[in-house]
C-alpha cells in the first residue's frame, strides 16, 4: 500500500503533467466557488487550515518577504478604514467647542471610552495594546510568569513605585481588581496590573489621536485636556505644542469652549433661579493683580481689585413654593411698616427666653449628666480612644455618637456659581447693586419695574421671598439698606423679598476668636504654667509667639482641639487614679476595663473637672474658701469654653441644627462679654426673626438649608458662607489664571466656571490615575506628642489635680455670666448697635470689636472630599 508521501508526490506529478498550478487550484475553489459543497474535502480543508497555509508561506525563506508585505498592506488598509469609519460615525466622541456643555466635562470617563473603543474597533485596540507591550487578560499565560526582563516590567523601577504611591484602587475597566491588587477569582500580580493599567490609558490616548486626525470633530479627550490646561493656567506655548501633538484642541477652540461653557452655565443659573426654590450667597473678593503696579497717566495702581462673587443652590429637604410665598406676611409683621397689622419688633429678652426653651431635654437624675454633659463625656472618651493607650482604640468602633437634637437629613448639595460682579461690597449701595445683579442672573425680579416696557422674561418675585446668605458685614449693610428703603412704593424696591441669613462659618471663626480673647490675649494669662498660652508653647515651641498674637483660623481651630484633648487626657489620669488606683492610663489599660467602667469614669470626669456640667464654680469657691485651688478652677473654666467650641464644631459638621441652636445663648453671651458686640446683636436679631417673625414654612426652609452637604456623606455638612469662601479660594489661587493672564476680565468671565474647572481637574486625576493631588488636610498623629507632654509638663504642674491653696496670676473670668449681666443691665440696644454705660466700661474694659481675621487661607478651609 502506497504511503501518504507517495500519494502526494503522485498528485504533484499529475498537476505538473497537466500544467495546473496551486494558484489556479486555490482560485478555482475559493474565488470561482467550485467544489464548495459540504462534502468536498478540499474546500473544507482549506477553511480549517488557512492559518497553516499562511504560516507556511511566511516561514518559507522564498515567500517570507512577499507574504509579510502583502499582510502588512492588507492590515494597514483594513485598520485605517476601521479608524476612518469610527471617526466618521462616533458622534459621542465629538465635543463641539462652540457648543460645549458643562455636562460633557462632568460626565467624561476614560474607562467608558476605553470600553467603547474595544467594542467598536477590537482589532485597532488589540494592535495598540500589543505595540505598547500589554497583554490580553484572556491569555493563558499568567502575568507573574513573564520573565524579569520582559518589556514593560516595572517591578524594580523606583520612579514607578513613587508614581503609584498611595493609589490603592486599581480598576482596569475589565472587571476591576480589588484594593489589594487581586481579582475575585485569580491572584493578580500588582506590578503587572499597574503596568497594564498604564497601557490601557496610553491606548485610549493613542487611538484618540488617530480618531482626531481623521476627523477634527472627534475630539472628546482633546477637549477635556484643553479645558484642563486652560484652568491650570498653562502657558500658551505649551498648549500649542500639545495641540500640534494631537493631545489638545487648539487655543482658539479652547477659548470658544470656555465661552460656550460660560453661556450654558449662565442658563443653568437662570433655570435654577426662576424655579424660585433657590437660595443665594455672596461675598467680597479682594485680590491683587500682578500687573497692577504699571503706572499710567491716571496714576499708579496697586493692582488691588474688589469684586463680588456668589453662588446659587437648590433648596433641599422638601421646601415648596408655598413656604416662600410670604412676602406680604413679613411686611405686615415688619416694624418698618407704619401700616403693619401685626408688627413684631425686636425683643431680645423674649428671643433669649424662646431659645432657652426651644429644645427642652427630658428630665434626668440628679447624679446624671445633662445633654451637654453627655456630649462632653462622649468627647472625653473619643479623646481617650484616639490618643490614649492602644487598648482603648478598639472601643472607638463601638462608641455611640451623641444623641441628635434636630438633625438635617443627609442630601447632596446642588449648586452652581454665579458670574462674578465688578462691584465692591464696602458700601451699602454696593450691596444693593450686588443683590440686584445676583437676582438678574437668576432671571427673577420685578418684571414691571418699567411699566412702559414690562419684561416678561423675568420671574416675578413680588409675592415670594428669597433667602440670601452673607457674612456679618453683608448682613449689616443689607439691614441698613432695608431700613432706608422702607418708604419705597413697590415690594421689590422695598427689598421685601430679601431674607438675610448670617453665615455660620463666620460664627465659628468668631467663636475661635472669642476664645483667644478670653484665654490668650490678656497679658496676665501668659504667666501661669497650666494656662492655654503655656500649652501652646509646649505644642508649638518654635512658633508660639506668632500663634499667640497673629494666628490664622485653622491654627486656632487645631490648637483648641489639641489643648482641650491634652487637658482631658490629664483629667483622665487624675480620675483613674482617684477611682481605680492606677498611676497611669497604661496601667489601667492593661487591666482591660469594661466599656461600662470607661463610660462611668467619663461621667465622673466631666462632673468633677469641667465647669457647667454638674460643677458650680461659685459653690466650689464657697466650699473651699481659704483652700481654693485657682489653677484647677482655671482649668475647669478653660475646658468649659473649649468644649463649647468643640460642640459647636461637631453640631455644624453633623448637621445637627437643633444642637447648634442650644449653644447660641452661651456664645452670644460670650460675644457680648469679650467685645464682639455686632456678632452678639445680629445673631440675636436673626434668631428673633427666625423664630418669632417668620412663618413655619420659611423657618424650616432656612434652618434646614443653613448647613449644606457638598458630598452627600454623613458628618460632611458645611456652612453656606464656607462654600463661598472656598469658591473665592479657587478663583484667587487655582482657576483665576496666572501671571499676565490673571486679570479682572478673566475672573469676571470665568468665575461662573469654577466648578466646571474643578470637575475637569477631578476627571484628569481620576482618569489618568494621578494620586495625591488633593486639598485634604492630612491629620497628624499627635499621640506621641501628647504622651510626652502628659508625662512631662502636665505631670509636673497638674492642672487637673486639686492642690489646696494654689494661686494664679490670672483668674479666667466667667464670660458667659458676664455677658448675661451686660445683656440684662448694661446694654441699651438701638437699631442693631450696642451702647455700654460708663459704669460698665470702668468695671470691665473690653477688647474692641474688629474684623475677624485679615484673610482666609487654604489651611483655613478643610476641603476633605469636596466635589
Amino acid at each position: 500500500m502506497a504511503t501518504r508521501g507517495e500519494i502526494l508526490r503522485n498528485v504533484l506529478n499529475s498537476l505538473q503533467t497537466m500544467q495546473v498550478t496551486v494558484t489556479e487550484l486555490f482560485t478555482f475553489v475559493l474565488v470561482h466557488r467550485q467544489f464548495n459543497a459540504p462534502g468536498d474535502i478540499l474546500y473544507q480543508d482549506i477553511i480549517a487550515n488557512a492559518r497553516v497555509f499562511l504560516s507556511a508561506l511566511y516561514h518559507n525563506p522564498a515567500t517570507m518577504d512577499s507574504t509579510f508585505t502583502w499582510t502588512q498592506e492588507l492590515t494597514r488598509t483594513r485598520l485605517a478604514k476601521t479608524v476612518s469609519n469610527m471617526a466618521r460615525t462616533s458622534e459621542d466622541l465629538c465635543f463641539g467647542a462652540a457648543s460645549a456643555d458643562p455636562e460633557q466635562v462632568y460626565e467624561f470617563r476614560l474607562e467608558d471610552m476605553a470600553w467603547d473603543l474595544q467594542l467598536r474597533a477590537p482589532d485597532v485596540w488589540n494592535l495598540v495594546v500589543s505595540l505598547l507591550g500589554g497583554f490580553d487578560r484572556s491569555e493563558t499565560q499568567a502575568p507573574a510568569a513573564q520573565q524579569p526582563g520582559a518589556i514593560g516590567n516595572t517591578a524594580d523601577d523606583p520612579d514607578d513605585n513613587e508614581y503609584w504611591g498611595g493609589d490603592d484602587s486599581l480598576d482596569l475597566g475589565t472587571g476591576g481588581a480589588g484594593t489589594d491588587g487581586t481579582s475575585a477569582d485569580v491572584p493578580r500580580d500588582r506590578v503587572t496590573d499597574r503596568r497594564n493599567l498604564l497601557v490601557h490609558i496610553k491606548s485610549v490616548v493613542i487611538i484618540s489621536i488617530l480618531l482626531h486626525n481623521n476627523n477634527q470633530r472627534c475630539n472628546a479627550l482633546q477637549s477635556v485636556i484643553g479645558i484642563f490646561l486652560h484652568s491650570c493656567g498653562a502657558p500658551e506655548k505649551l498648549i500649542k505644542v500639545l495641540s500640534r501633538s494631537g493631545l489638545s484642541i487648539s487655543l482658539p477652540s479652547i477659548h470658544r469652549a470656555v465661552q460656550s461653557l460660560a453661556l450654558h452655565s449662565a442658563e443653568t443659573v437662570e433655570t435654577l433661579g426662576q424655579s424660585l426654590l433657590a437660595s443665594y450667597a455672596f461675598d467680597n473678593l479682594d485680590t491683587k493683580l500682578p500687573t497692577g503696579s504699571v503706572p499710567t497717566i491716571d496714576g499708579v495702581s496697586d493692582g488691588l481689585i474688589h469684586i463680588t462673587t456668589g453662588t446659587v443652590f437648590r433648596l433641599n429637604h422638601g421646601v415648596v413654593l408655598e413656604d416662600l410665598r410670604c412676602s406680604d406676611l413679613l411686611w405686615n409683621r415688619s416694624p418698618s411698616n407704619p401700616l403693619a397689622a401685626d408688627p413684631r419688633p425686636y425683643d431680645s429678652e423674649a428671643t433669649v427666653a424662646h431659645l432657652l426653651g426651644l429644645h427642652p431635654e427630658p428630665e434626668y437624675a440628679a447624679d446624671a449628666l445633662s445633654r451637654r454633659g453627655r456630649f462632653r463625656a462622649w468627647f472625653a472618651i473619643e479623646a481617650l480612644c484616639k490618643y490614649g493607650p492602644p487598648h482603648f482604640t478598639d472601643l472607638r468602633g463601638g462608641l455611640r455618637e451623641p444623641e441628635t437634637v434636630e438633625k438635617i437629613p443627609v442630601k447632596k448639595l446642588y449648586q452652581t456659581p454665579l458670574r462674578a460682579m465688578d462691584i465692591s461690597l464696602s458700601t451699602v449701595s454696593g450691596n444693593l447693586e450686588a443683590l440686584g445683579a445676583m437676582l438678574a442672573q437668576g432671571g427673577v425680579g420685578d418684571p414691571r419695574e418699567n411699566p412702559l416696557a414690562p419684561n416678561h422674561a423675568i420671574r416675578d418675585l413680588s409675592e415670594y421671598v428669597t433667602i440670601i446668605h452673607g457674612d456679618l458685614g453683608t448682613v449689616e449693610k443689607v439691614d441698613i439698606a432695608m431700613r432706608r428703603r422702607k418708604q419705597e412704593r413697590t415690594p421689590y424696591n422695598r427689598l421685601q423679598h430679601v431674607v438675610m441669613v448670617p453665615g455660620l462659618f463666620h460664627l465659628k471663626m468668631a467663636s475661635a476668636d472669642a476664645i483667644w480673647r478670653m484665654l490668650v490675649l490678656p497679658d496676665d494669662a501668659r504667666i501661669d504654667h497650666g494656662s492655654f498660652n503655656k500649652l501652646i508653647g509646649q505644642l508649638r515651641p518654635d512658633d508660639s509667639s506668632r500663634l499667640i498674637s497673629n494666628s490664622k483660623f485653622r491654627e486656632r481651630h487645631d490648637l483648641i482641639n489639641h489643648i482641650g484633648t491634652l487637658l482631658l487626657l490629664d483629667a483622665w489620669q487624675v480620675e483613674v487614679q482617684r477611682r481605680w488606683g492606677f498611676d497611669t492610663l497604661e496601667e489601667w489599660a492593661e487591666s482591660k476595663p469594661a466599656v461600662a467602667d470607661v463610660e462611668d469614669t467619663a461621667r465622673s470626669l466631666i462632673q468633677g473637672h469641667v465647669e457647667g456640667a454638674g460643677q458650680n464654680m461659685w459653690a466650689v469657691q464657697e466650699k473651699f474658701a481659704g483652700q481654693r485651688d485657682k489653677v484647677k478652677e482655671n482649668t475647669m473654666r478653660t475646658l468649659n469654653y473649649l468644649l463649647l467650641y468643640e460642640e459647636l464644631s461637631f453640631a455644624m459638621n453633623a448637621g445637627d441644627i437643633g444642637r447648634m441652636e442650644t449653644l447660641l445663648v452661651s456664645w452670644i453671651s460670650i460675644f457680648r462679654a469679650v467685645g464682639k458686640h455686632k456678632y452678639a446683636t445680629y445673631m440675636l436679631r436673626f434668631m428673633h426673626a427666625l423664630h418669632l417673625v417668620y412663618p413655619e414654612g420659611l423657618r424650616r426652609a432656612i434652618r434646614y438649608n443653613m448647613l449644606v452637604n457638598p458630598t452627600g456623606k454623613p458628618h460632611a455638612f458645611r456652612a453656606v458662607d464656607w462654600l463661598v469662601e472656598l469658591l473665592n479660594l479657587y478663583i484667587k489661587i487655582i482657576y483665576g489664571g496666572d501671571g499676565s493672564n490673571y486679570t479682572k476680565e478673566r475672573i469676571l468671565i470665568e468665575s461662573i466656571l469654577v466648578l466646571v474647572f474643578r470637575s475637569s481637574h477631578a476627571n484628569v486625576e481620576r482618569n489618568f490615575r494621578i494620586p495625591g493631588l488633593t486639598n485634604k488636610h492630612a491629620e497628624k498623629n499627635m499621640r506621641a506628642t501628647f504622651t510626652d507632654i502628659l508625662d512631662g509638663y502636665l505631670k509636673k504642674y497638674g492642672p487637673n489635680k486639686y492642690n489646696a491653696g494654689r494661686g494664679t496670676s490670672y483668674t479666667i473670668p466667667n464670660r458667659i455670666e458676664r455677658g448675661s449681666e451686660i445683656f440684662t443691665t448694661d446694654w441699651l440696644v438701638k437699631g442693631g448697635e450696642g451702647i455700654r454705660t460708663a459704669a460698665a466700661v470702668a468695671a470691665d474694659p473690653l477688647v474692641p470689636d474688629d474684623d475677624l481675621l485679615e484673610e482666609i487661607t487654604v489651611e483655613d478651609l478643610s476641603t476633605d472630599d469636596f466635589l
